[in-house]
């Protein structure tokens, strides 16, 4: 496999905490997050291959946890507290199940890692023709049509406002990423296919991790729902559960603050990098 160069933001000092951004996004999507963390942490957020500045197409899940391993290694940061969102939580899991002395700990957000985190629309999405049809709507969606229906929420009756809004992605959670073809249409339509035909092997890798790991679920989250959260801890021997209320999916936008004390909480349990 070539390896290409990972676009990381990279800041911080202290033990690591490597962010792994979702299905789409880049590693600024996780900037509240970061801002909250890198007084006390080196923080490297990478773009995934096919999104932002990182050149080349996208990758399967198993390939995404090589380049995270590379990365770790290449900048000599290793162990570290792994973040996955989403798609990613897949790529945290098999890093850790396949490089155990590069992960100190996982934090899985609103992670697609077990067989009900998909339904059918997932499923739809990973055929060809039809799924790069919906994938283009999608985007599409998402970057014209979803910043309009998000300037409708103070017409929503204020005890539904705020869960309106955090069922609603926007331009932060996708680090700024706008465009419904070309690259991001390939690369969205890569990982929908490779999501469904690799969750077997993270979802068989579960039993095997032998590393602190918190499950971190939105109880608003519309895209993977909350049960597949609580299947996935009850997967992963001694997991912690952690369900917040008033988040969605996009857990690193409702509420940092509390993600981000969850994440420090376990990398504060890691030995200082060397």
């Amino acid at each position: 496999m070539s390896v290409p160069h990972l676009a990381t933001l990279d800041r911080g000092s202290g033990p690591t905490v490597v962010l792994l951004h979702g299905q789409p996004g880049t590693g600024a999507s996780w900037a509240p997050v970061t801002e909250r963390l890198v007084d006390r942490f080196r923080v490297l957020a990478p773009d995934r291959p096919g999104y932002g500045a990182t050149e080349g197409e996208a990758r399967g899940i198993a390939e995404n946890a090589e380049l995270a391993a590379a990365l770790l290694e290449v900048t000599g940061t290793g162990p570290a507290t792994v973040v996955g969102h989403s798609w990613s939580g897949g790529v945290a899991v098999l890093l850790a199940d396949r490089y155990p002395e590069l992960v100190h700990g996982l934090v899985l957000v609103g992670a697609a890692c077990t067989p009900d985190s998909l339904d059918g629309v997932d499923r739809l999405l990973g055929l060809p023709v039809v799924g790069d049809a919906l994938t283009v709507v999608g985007l599409g969606a998402l970057g014209e049509v979803l910043p309009k229906v998000r300037r409708l929420a103070p017409r929503v009756p204020a005890r539904y406002r705020d869960q309106f809004l955090a069922s609603l992605p926007d331009q932060g959670v996708l680090g700024g990423e706008r465009g419904a073809l070309g690259r991001h249409r390939r690369t969205f339509a890569s990982e929908q296919r490779a999501l469904i035909d690799e969750l077997p092997a993270v979802h068989r890798a579960l039993a095997r991790l032998r590393v602190p790991t918190a499950v971190v679920v939105g109880r608003w989250d519309l895209v993977v729902r909350p049960v597949a959260g609580r299947t996935l801890a009850d997967a992963v021997e001694g997991a912690e559960l952690i369900e917040i209320p008033r988040a969605g999916h996009f857990v690193a936008r409702d509420t940092p603050d509390v993600l981000a004390t969850v994440v420090a909480r376990y990398a504060d349990r890691a030995p200082l990098n060397r």
